[in-house]
């Protein structure tokens, strides 16, 4: 089976597994987040060890000569080549190139592109997941929707082969470990969106829970909220204005 069959293959699966895929109203970076996400679980159920962030396996250097290029995320397999994975909302030719590279090399090159997919053209033997979406401004900001695909039902999928852990183990693939308040802190960014950062046992995180933040008292009586880990920020920890240690340390929040 050659490259271009393959990756086609690989790109039809793909696509199936992200049909069902819908969201309302997410920001670029949410929407490739997730994306990436789905990606690893797709290479997960299949069984293979997936990596994310991989350097080029053509060693194809970067932009920049001390910079080397990057894959957003390699599924390794012992049954047949790597899958080389890209995932991009625009036509970014330094994508294209680098799974060219990896096609040269022996991977098989995929390209998840979303957005505007329609209009986009894929040279082979790259295989093309295409993820359209509507897009529409809000309060100034450039959001993203898509709507899953009807009759689209996911089923959990046969592997190939018995999981092997990959180099850097995704989620899927951790034991169980203690039951937790929640998956990710509660607090909202200042975005508006969920941050997605895991909670401490408050329920909050490192940056939300005010019990690891500064806490003084700035000079427009507002609460300082940069994170610390608890105590004092650098700017808090011995200016008062005066030298005479203005900003106490509250009991209550350590």
């Amino acid at each position: 089976m050659d490259v271009i069959e393959r990756s086609r293959r690989a790109a039809a699966s793909l696509q199936r597994y992200l049909a069902p895929l819908d969201f309302t109203d997410w920001s670029a970076a949410r929407v490739t987040a997730e994306l990436t996400r789905q990606v690893v679980d797709w290479g997960v159920e299949h069984g293979w060890p997936v990596r994310r962030e991989v350097p080029s396996i053509a060693g194809l250097p970067g932009p920049h000569p001390d910079r080397p290029g990057y894959l957003d995320v390699v599924c390794q397999r012992l049954d047949g080549p790597p899958i080389a994975i890209e995932i991009d909302r625009t036509d970014k030719q330094w994508s294209s190139r680098k799974l060219l590279c990896e096609a040269d090399a022996g991977a098989i090159p995929v390209w998840v592109r979303w957005n505007d997919a329609k209009t986009w053209i894929v040279p082979d033997p790259i295989g093309v997941v295409r993820v359209p979406t509507t897009r529409r401004r809000i309060a100034g900001r450039l959001l993203y929707s898509r709507a899953a695909a009807e009759n689209t039902r996911r089923t959990p999928m046969t592997p190939q082969m018995p999981p092997m852990p990959p180099v850097e183990a995704s989620v899927a693939l951790q034991p169980a470990g203690p039951a937790r308040p929640s998956a990710h802190c509660s607090a909202v960014t200042t975005k508006g969106e969920p941050c997605m950062i895991d909670p401490r046992p408050s329920g909050l995180c490192h940056v939300h829970d005010p019990a690891v933040q500064c806490g003084a008292i700035n000079r427009k009586g507002r609460r300082c909220t940069i994170a610390t880990g608890g105590g004092r920020c650098k700017r808090h920890r011995d200016v008062d204005g005066h030298g005479a240690g203005l900003f106490a340390r509250p009991d209550t929040l350590l």
